[in-house]
């Protein structure tokens, strides 16, 4: 099943609440998501936090 863009950013911004993420990072998030939201609906919030934090690269 596809996702929308919005649908992925939907689920980041619950993965980012549970974990009291600040809006600045859910901001980043969404821009990631929005470049390539194919890439994002196939990998986990956890590898996109990552990659914001410099972890793994975008």
């Amino acid at each position: 099943m596809e996702m929308s863009a919005e649908e992925i950013k939907q689920f980041w911004r619950g993965f980012c609440q549970r974990r009291k993420i600040s809006a600045d990072v859910v901001a980043k998030g969404e821009a990631i998501i929005d470049k390539d939201p194919e890439y994002w609906a196939d990998q986990t919030m956890g590898d996109l936090l990552d990659s914001i934090s410099g972890k793994k690269p975008s």
